[in-house]
């Protein structure tokens, strides 16, 4: 057998010195998590639980900054998703909100509409002016 059949791709001697061969440029390790600061959580000015329409499943909503986070429960430090307020609609309808994000970077993050209902529909004006706050919030 010759020798590309015996070694593993980039493992070859004549690859160690070849400028962009992988000895010489081998592939990155994949940074580690980036921690989320401890005042985080504290610095949201609207969280609680929402239920998303139309599965009705319960899940923690935070509005931070202009930015809308959703996850499994208020213990989790990883979103599951999140969305930028810029150019969104908001609408309520009663217990009902709905948020209709922006078509962003020339169509590569499309234009979603979200659904979600609160507990009542005094919660769900909270949550109506909180993400009218985040949508006409510029940093």
């Amino acid at each position: 057998m010759g020798c590309c059949s015996s070694r593993a791709p980039g493992q070859h001697e004549w690859q160690a010195n070849v400028p962009g061969s992988y000895k010489q440029n081998p592939v990155p390790v994949v940074n580690r998590k980036q921690e989320v600061p401890p005042d985080f959580f504290q610095k949201c000015f609207m969280k609680g639980y929402l239920k998303t329409l139309p599965k009705k499943q319960k899940i923690w909503c935070m509005i931070h900054e202009n930015n809308f986070y959703f996850m499994d429960n208020q213990d989790d430090t990883e979103p599951r998703k999140f969305f930028c307020f810029d150019g969104c609609l908001v609408n309520l309808k009663g217990k009902e909100l709905e948020i209709q994000t922006a078509e962003l970077m020339g169509g590569s993050v499309p234009r979603a509409t979200y659904k979600f209902v609160a507990d009542d529909e005094e919660k769900a004006l909270e949550w109506y002016e909180a993400a009218l706050k985040a949508s006409s919030r510029r940093n």
